[in-house]
């Protein structure tokens, strides 16, 4: 009987966990997370606020558009093989309705690609919008259901043959901008368009992988695209994971963190919790990118995890984000239903008005608080790391001034709400309830909001993480994946083939990194 060590408590780590269990009951494995809840990023609690004397009991929930966890989809199938309850999903049809600077709003949704034809300034250009929609779809599918993610040497040559565009687009992947400039899509509001997506990616279109974005925007048109629906959040959807885990066996120590691996010679011996050193046969980095670093630096003598710390060290670092919570007027929200019939309603700022980013998102979810208000989130990106980490140093070091200087965000971010949203010229928001800065988001383990992963070039694709480090040290997260809730499944899955094989010799037939019916040797 052996005993593993997983460490982190995400969607990632309770995927192998589960699996682990499901295929060596009998074997010991313990998952330990920082937060007092399962699930990482997917944490969602309950905050109160007052409005003229009346108590507002609201929910924070992260505002992920994800695909493929509706019903019959490809991870429903994955839940109920691992035994995991599915929660309530709403369809999204129109994803954001984006408002340029002089112009007016445009709607991307499942057809948007057709309206964004129309803006072509002549038909050369919309012909390379057209090859630009039929590159994507192609790469995506072939990524998705074609592609091994870290392919074996015979998967390599077979994908040289079978698939050779998509595997010469991984390998020589390019800046987002720089790539859809070159393709010949030259009008500006076109390009911003292309550019949305860019905040599920962790980095600026200067810097973010082409085929990286490219297949965010297809994941958008091709698949089932939800979020939570009724009363579940996507803490419900994590609680399910960290139930069936401990069903099946597994044990989940919340509100611990690891400090470091320990190893001895060329392998992993156990964890350090607390200075209290706990053995394993086998550990298992459930943990966002920016984390790895500082739990493996005590083997940085064995030659693979120095390799890796290098490749660690070399990687461009993540956005994070400010995050920010505001009251508004029912009155408002049924007077202009426009606010709420898009996932997202994302702004184009004026040349300088601020430092952060391009551009605004925000969102109001379709729940109503005591029949009269909802609470509308707003999100911009911080790129500036010295920033980031002022933040941070300012958190530790004086909180009563970090409160004043988040409230100042806030309200900052308001006025710049009711500056270019025409509704809340008329009718502002009532207040801020609630910020979140870059320091915000330490006690999920990372520093970086949703993804904690900058998907450049140089960190996507075949250059991604691999999840094996040593024979008995893993990654299985979104690291050896892609960022966000889809990316953490996918990656626990991908982590949970890879150390099934190198440790107990079985290896799944297709090495998918998520469930297909079909596929072999399932524990």
């Amino acid at each position: 009987m052996d005993k593993t060590i997983i460490v982190g408590a995400g969607l990632g780590g309770l995927t192998t966990g589960i699996m682990l269990k499901k295929a060596r009951p009998d074997d010991e494995v313990v998952i330990y997370d920082a937060n007092k809840h399962p699930g990482g990023f997917c944490n969602a609690y309950q905050k109160a606020t007052t409005h003229n004397g009346e108590k507002i009991v609201y929910t924070v929930n992260i505002p992920l558009i994800t695909g493929d966890f509706s019903e019959g989809a490809p991870f429903d199938k994955l839940m109920k093989y691992m035994g995991v309850k599915n929660i309530n999903w709403r369809a999204v049809e129109n994803f954001f309705l984006y408002h340029p600077e002089n112009d007016k709003p445009f709607p991307f949704t499942k057809k948007g690609y057709l309206d964004i034809l129309k803006l072509a300034r002549n038909d050369k250009e919309a012909k390379s919008l057209k090859k630009f929609f039929d590159k994507i779809n192609s790469f995506y599918n072939d990524l998705m259901y074609k592609a091994h993610l870290p392919p074996t040497l015979f998967q390599a040559l077979k994908m040289m043959f079978t698939i050779p565009g998509t595997v010469f687009s991984l390998l020589f992947d390019k800046p987002y901008l720089k790539t859809i400039k070159k393709l010949g899509i030259k009008t500006k509001t076109i390009q911003e368009i292309l550019c949305v997506p860019e905040a599920f990616m962790g980095v600026d279109v200067d810097k973010v992988s082409a085929m990286g974005e490219m297949c965010m925007i297809q994941s958008f048109l091709q698949e089932n695209s939800v979020q939570p629906a009724g009363d579940d959040t996507f803490q419900t959807l994590a609680d399910n994971f960290a139930k069936r885990f401990e069903e099946l066996g597994g044990k989940l120590i919340l509100n611990t963190r690891v400090d470091s691996v320990k190893f001895e010679g060329n392998k992993a011996v156990g964890v350090v919790v607390g200075g209290e050193f706990i053995k394993s046969d086998n550990v298992i980095l459930s943990v966002a990118q920016d984390v790895i670093k500082p739990l493996i630096l005590a083997g940085s003598h064995i030659p693979k995890v120095k390799s890796l710390i290098k490749k660690i060290d070399k990687l461009q670092n993540p956005n994070s984000d400010y995050y920010c919570y505001y009251l508004i007027d029912k009155k408002t929200v049924d007077e202009n239903p426009v606010l709420t019939e898009f996932a997202y309603h994302i702004y184009k700022l004026p040349e300088g008005r601020d430092a952060t980013n391009w551009k605004l998102a925000l969102w109001i979810p379709p729940r109503v608080y005591n029949d009269k208000y909802y609470i509308m989130e707003c999100v911009m990106t911080e790129q500036s790391q010295e920033k980031i980490d002022w933040w941070i140093d300012l958190r530790a070091k004086d909180y009563k001034q970090y409160t004043e200087e988040k409230n100042k965000m806030a309200e900052k971010y308001l006025e710049i709400i009711k500056e270019v949203e025409p509704i809340f010229k008329k009718n502002p928001p009532i207040k801020n309830v609630l910020a979140y800065t870059p320091a915000s988001y330490i006690q999920y383990g990372s520093k970086y909001p949703i993804c904690g992963i900058a998907q450049t070039p140089d960190n996507y694709g075949m250059n991604r993480m691999t999840p094996k480090i040593l024979s008995n040290l893993f990654l299985s997260s979104s690291a050896v994946f892609a960022g966000g809730l889809w990316g953490a499944v996918a990656g626990g899955w991908q982590g949970f083939v890879a150390f099934y094989k190198e440790v107990y010799g079985i290896e799944i037939g297709n090495r998918d990194v998520m469930y297909k019916p079909g596929a072999k040797n399932l524990p």
